[in-house]
């Protein structure tokens, strides 16, 4: 779990990790220097139960740096990055690693997933209000080719097929990331690892429903300028340069393809992959206005419960209204 000041939410996630039904598990949490009660309720939890192991750094690295340094932290077979604010079912882990272990050309596995707002509704990505919803109507459904024996079609699936990466919280064979570059310091990072990880081996998902992604004001998909982006990804960068986004991204896939073996016809189709993705004339405007008014690319958008229904709550969360940080 890479934190940073993500106290108004964290008591209810680490309670969802905390109650799997496959409890065999180490939870390392690295601090990245939060001002708020982060760290006295991670410290709280550690002592309560020695399967976590919590660090705080002196500085706050950024977002990437800290989810890249929790790699090497770790020594299990299989490894997740949890958000501090998502929620998982009790039997998330339990599901995830009987499917992944069922079938060993797999990469990483996921379960179908929803969203809940910060009082625990769960918003309907089926409803036409909800089409601000990052995952839209593609919420909780696997890539297109996730599951293609050619590597060049999963990787597609990741470049070209829906946007949303919340599948980078699924769980993944430790060995497969090890060999995995490290994400590039920029903000959609995550894309460029499932990239690699789609060219390395298939992503499965488990049918079920077992993972919720937090929706609020204080999330990484609401922040509204470049600048709260890039203090997001990297707080100490003074540098900035014209592209250096879509650059390092762009250069991120290239080393992908770069980095895992595979046969010159294969790598020849990987490449071709990254031209059809770069020839996405539609999105130029767009890109191109965000570089030059550093206007952002929204990940993820805040949507209230559809009006006139009855919403729905995550069954595994408290009925009183957690505290909320103030902006």
């Amino acid at each position: 779990m890479p934190i940073y000041n993500g106290a108004a939410f964290l008591r209810e996630t680490l309670e969802s990790l905390l109650g799997q039904t496959y409890g065999d598990f180490e939870l390392i949490i690295s601090d990245n220097a939060s001002t708020d009660e982060t760290g006295e309720i991670c410290q709280e939890y550690a002592n309560g139960d020695d399967r976590i192991r919590y660090q705080r750094l002196e500085a706050n690295l950024g977002a990437v740096a800290n989810f890249n340094r929790l790699i090497g932290l770790a020594g299990g077979q299989y490894y997740k990055w949890v958000a501090a604010d998502d929620m998982c079912q009790p039997t998330f882990l339990e599901a995830a690693l009987e499917l992944i272990e069922s079938d060993p050309d797999s990469a990483w596995v996921h379960s179908a997933f929803g969203k809940i707002d910060q009082y625990g509704t769960i918003l309907d990505a089926g409803d036409d209000a909800a089409d601000g919803l990052a995952h839209s109507r593609q919420a909780g459904h696997p890539r297109i080719h996730h599951d293609s024996q050619a590597r060049h079609q999963r990787f597609q699936g990741v470049l070209l097929g829906t946007s949303w990466c919340f599948d980078v919280f699924g769980l993944i064979r430790k060995a497969v990331l090890d060999k995995a570059l490290p994400m590039p310091g920029c903000y959609g990072a995550e894309k460029v690892l499932l990239g690699e990880l789609a060219l390395w081996g298939k992503y499965r998902q488990v049918p079920e429903t077992l993972c919720y992604q937090r929706v609020h004001s204080k999330a990484a998909g609401e922040m509204a300028t470049r600048e709260q982006q890039e203090a997001y990804i990297a707080p100490q960068r003074k540098k900035k340069h014209f592209a250096g986004t879509r650059l390092a991204l762009l250069k991120g896939h290239l080393r992908s393809v770069q980095n895992v073996p595979m046969s010159g016809l294969e790598r020849c189709l990987c490449w071709s992959v990254i031209g059809r993705y770069m020839g996405q004339v539609s999105k130029w405007p767009q890109l191109v206005r965000s570089e030059l008014y550093h206007e952002p690319i929204r990940g993820t958008s805040h949507i209230p419960a559809a009006a006139g229904k009855q919403p729905k709550k995550f069954h595994s969360l408290p009925h009183n209204q957690p505290e909320l940080r103030q902006p």
